[in-house]
């Protein structure tokens, strides 16, 4: 089955943006650069590819919105919007564009690596582990 495989493809990708993210992370404080938004990027990445994978074990349509896949996930799963792993998730979509492009917010121009710190960054680290392990569980128990 194709959604099979495309599920596994998905979570060996969460795993390697979760291995790329500490990279940068590991990288950053040896060279004493503020990469924490690259790493809250990474680790984004990391947590919607393990939803879509998720999303493909049920054979279902992966939405391309952001938003529209986090929800989709959390319906087809069926957990409460209060669920840990739907807390991290909606968490983190809501920091999703801050990671990655400069905007005006307020009136002043908002810079990724401005807003976020490193304290930020081992949270989405921690926060993805928390993901990939949680779904990783949910395909064992539906293979």
């Amino acid at each position: 089955m194709l959604s099979e495989e495309q599920s596994k493809k998905y979570i060996e990708e969460a795993r390697l943006s979760l291995e790329s993210a500490r990279a940068i992370f590991d990288g950053a404080l040896r060279a004493e650069r503020e990469l924490w938004a690259n790493v809250v990027k990474m680790c984004y990445d990391s947590m919607e590819q393990a939803v879509s994978a998720a999303i493909a074990k049920k054979d279902e349509i992966i939405p391309k919105d952001h938003p529209a896949k986090i929800a989709k996930f959390v319906n087809l799963y069926g957990l409460s919007n209060k669920s840990d792993i739907s807390k991290i998730l909606f968490s983190w979509l809501s920091k999703r564009s801050s990671s990655q492009y400069v905007d005006i917010k307020n009136g002043k121009i908002a810079v990724p690596h401005e807003l976020f710190n490193e304290g930020d960054a081992e949270e989405a680290i921690d926060d993805a582990r928390i993901v990939i392990s949680l779904v990783g569980k949910m395909l064992e128990k539906r293979a």
